[in-house]
């Protein structure tokens, strides 16, 4: 993992909650929490890193962002992550038709909620109709700023 690179300290990813169902109607849930990813610490870390990111972040991308931000390991240039993190559960129906559901409560490290909320920017910018028809990219830009510093 490249998280690795840019501490000196171990990590570990937020809490994953896979669901353990053994009576109906929500009643007498458990969670199995052996899922978290741990990184070793590196011998060379990368000082001062700065990472982009926007709402296409789901998933894995998610897991890592979300390290970076609890662990403060760099600044986050760009938008919102997706806020869609966890395992998934696909069911087909008759006809061919699947459905798709996350199977997995993830919270962040400090027990917040992550569904729907996703890992905020420390330096938020997003693109513009105005900089797209300029042929600018506003968050590319930003984020060469943010490096320049």
């Amino acid at each position: 993992m490249f998280l690795q690179h840019l501490t000196h300290t171990p990590v570990q990813s937020a809490q994953w909650l896979v669901p353990v169902v053994t009576r109906p109607d929500r009643e007498g849930w458990t969670y199995d929490t052996g899922g978290a990813g741990r990184c070793r610490r590196s011998r060379r870390a990368w000082p001062g890193d700065r990472l982009v990111t926007d709402g296409s972040a789901i998933s894995y991308a998610e897991s890592c962002m979300g390290i970076v931000e609890h662990y403060k390991l760099g600044e986050i240039v760009g938008g919102p992550t997706a806020g869609t993190n966890g395992n998934i559960n696909p069911f087909t129906l008759p006809g061919g038709y699947t459905v798709i559901w996350t199977g997995m409560k993830v919270l962040k490290h400090d027990g917040s909620r992550h569904h729907g909320v996703g890992i905020q920017p420390t330096v938020p910018v997003a693109r513009t109709i105005a900089g797209v028809r300029a042929g600018r990219d506003e968050v590319l830009e930003r984020a060469i700023e943010v490096v320049s510093r």
